[in-house]
C-alpha cells in the first residue's frame, strides 16, 4: 500500500517559461506540466538553482510534446458538455453528421438516420447519458471494423490469433492475453491516422508470437512495419486525436500499448 507522505514544498514564479519548486522530499530534479500551472520544475533542498536551465533545455522536446498534450486537454475540456455535430473516424477514413433530440424518453438512444447520419434522441442535454450513447455506437463500430482488419492482417502475416475484443479502454490502446490467445482492442483506435491505428493492430499481433518487448519482439514488428519506431513515438500523442467525449477520464485519459 502506498501512502501519501507529508511534504514541504515551496513555489516560486520564474518568468512566464516555468516554476520552480522545492520540495523537502524529492531526491531528484522531475519536471511537472499541468493545464493549470505550466512547466513545474521540481527540485530536492538544497539543489544549484544554476543548474536548472540547461536541465530544461536537455528536456526541450518533452516539454514541447507535454505542453501540446496540456494545450489538446484544455481544447478538449471546453467542448466535453456538448453533443458533437460530426464525428470522423479517421483510420476507417469516414465522417458522420450527428442530430440531436431532446424527448422525455428514460434512454438515450442512437440510430442511424440515413447514410452516415446519426441520430440521438432522448436527454441530450444530460452529457453522461449522450456520451454513454455515443460510446456504446463507438464500441459497435469497433466492432465492425477493428476485428476484421486485425483478423486479415494476422492471416496476411501468417500469426494465428484466436479471439478479437473491443471495448472503451481507459489507458491501453491494445493489450494481448496469451492466456486465451485474445486480443483487446481499444475502441478509440478508430479516431487514429490510419497508419497509427494499423501499427496498435499489428503491434498487438506479434504479441501472439512474443508476450513481451524483448529484441526479437520488436526485430518481428519491424519486419511487418519498417516505421515502427517513428510510429511508437508519435502513439504517445495519439490520445488528442480522440474527442473528450469518448474519453472515459474526461479528456485526461492517454492511452498506451
Amino acid at each position: 500500500m502506498l501512502r501519501a507522505a507529508a511534504t514541504t514544498e515551496r513555489t516560486v514564479p520564474l518568468g512566464p517559461d516555468y516554476m520552480i519548486r522545492e520540495s523537502s522530499h524529492a531526491k531528484h530534479v522531475r519536471l511537472k506540466v499541468s493545464a493549470f500551472d505550466g512547466l513545474i520544475v521540481v527540485i530536492p533542498r538544497g539543489f544549484d538553482r544554476r543548474r536548472i536551465p540547461a536541465l530544461v533545455e536537455e528536456k526541450r522536446d518533452w516539454i514541447a510534446r507535454a505542453m501540446r498534450q496540456v494545450e489538446a486537454y484544455r481544447v478538449t475540456a471546453h467542448e466535453i458538455d456538448r453533443c458533437p455535430e460530426a464525428i470522423r473516424l479517421a483510420a476507417i477514413g469516414r465522417t458522420w453528421q450527428v442530430e440531436c433530440r431532446e424527448t422525455s424518453a428514460e434512454r438515450t438512444e442512437i440510430e442511424e438516420a440515413g447514410p452516415l447520419r446519426l441520430r440521438l434522441s432522448g436527454r441530450v442535454e444530460d452529457h453522461d447519458a449522450w456520451s454513454c450513447a455515443l460510446r456504446r455506437w463507438l464500441i459497435e463500430q469497433g466492432r465492425e471494423h477493428l476485428v476484421p482488419w486485425t483478423e486479415y492482417l494476422a492471416s496476411e502475416i501468417g500469426i494465428a490469433v484466436h479471439r478479437v475484443s473491443v471495448r472503451c479502454q481507459k489507458t491501453r490502446w491494445g493489450s494481448y492475453s496469451s492466456r486465451t490467445g485474445t486480443i483487446s482492442l481499444n475502441a478509440q483506435l478508430l479516431f487514429l491516422p490510419e497508419e497509427l491505428a494499423r501499427f496498435v493492430l499489428l503491434h498487438e499481433i506479434c504479441h501472439a508470437v512474443h508476450v513481451n518487448h524483448s529484441a526479437a519482439f520488436w526485430r518481428l514488428l519491424r519486419r511487418h512495419e519498417p516505421g515502427a519506431a517513428r510510429l511508437r513515438v508519435e502513439l504517445r500523442d495519439a490520445w488528442r486525436y480522440v474527442p473528450a467525449w469518448a474519453q472515459r477520464r474526461n479528456g485526461a485519459g492517454r492511452p498506451d500499448v
